[in-house]
Protein backbone atom coordinates (compact mmCIF):
# COMPACT_ATOMS: atom_id res chain seq x y z
CA UNK A 1 0.00 0.00 0.00
CA UNK A 2 1.44 3.38 -1.00
CA UNK A 3 1.81 6.22 1.45
CA UNK A 4 0.22 9.43 0.16
CA UNK A 5 2.63 12.27 -0.62
CA UNK A 6 2.11 15.29 1.60
CA UNK A 7 2.24 18.74 0.11
CA UNK A 8 5.02 20.90 1.55
CA UNK A 9 3.89 24.49 2.16
CA UNK A 10 5.80 27.09 0.15
CA UNK A 11 6.12 30.74 1.09
CA UNK A 12 5.56 33.41 -1.57
CA UNK A 13 5.79 37.18 -1.73
CA UNK A 14 6.03 39.19 1.49
CA UNK A 15 5.93 36.12 3.75
CA UNK A 16 8.90 34.59 1.91
CA UNK A 17 10.89 37.83 2.05
CA UNK A 18 10.24 38.25 5.80
CA UNK A 19 11.20 34.62 6.45
CA UNK A 20 14.49 34.97 4.58
CA UNK A 21 15.33 38.23 6.37
CA UNK A 22 14.71 36.66 9.79
CA UNK A 23 16.69 33.52 8.87
CA UNK A 24 19.67 35.59 7.69
CA UNK A 25 19.53 37.69 10.88
CA UNK A 26 19.59 34.50 12.97
CA UNK A 27 22.65 33.30 11.02
CA UNK A 28 24.48 36.55 11.75
CA UNK A 29 23.38 36.64 15.41
CA UNK A 30 22.46 33.11 16.60
CA UNK A 31 21.43 34.01 20.17
CA UNK A 32 19.49 37.26 19.97
CA UNK A 33 16.53 38.36 22.02
CA UNK A 34 13.43 36.86 20.40
CA UNK A 35 11.85 39.06 17.73
CA UNK A 36 8.07 38.81 17.62
CA UNK A 37 5.66 40.74 15.46
CA UNK A 38 2.72 42.46 17.11
CA UNK A 39 0.34 39.83 15.71
CA UNK A 40 2.51 37.03 17.15
CA UNK A 41 2.53 38.73 20.56
CA UNK A 42 -1.26 39.12 20.50
CA UNK A 43 -1.73 35.48 19.50
CA UNK A 44 0.61 34.34 22.28
CA UNK A 45 -1.15 36.33 25.00
CA UNK A 46 -4.59 35.29 23.68
CA UNK A 47 -3.49 31.64 23.85
CA UNK A 48 -2.27 32.09 27.44
CA UNK A 49 -5.49 33.82 28.46
CA UNK A 50 -7.70 31.16 26.86
CA UNK A 51 -5.73 28.34 28.49
CA UNK A 52 -6.02 29.91 31.93
CA UNK A 53 -2.24 30.36 32.30
CA UNK A 54 -1.15 33.29 34.47
CA UNK A 55 0.26 36.24 32.55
Amino acid sequence: MATPVKIIPTLHGEAARAFIERAEERERNPHPTPIYTESEKKAYFRMLKESGMPL
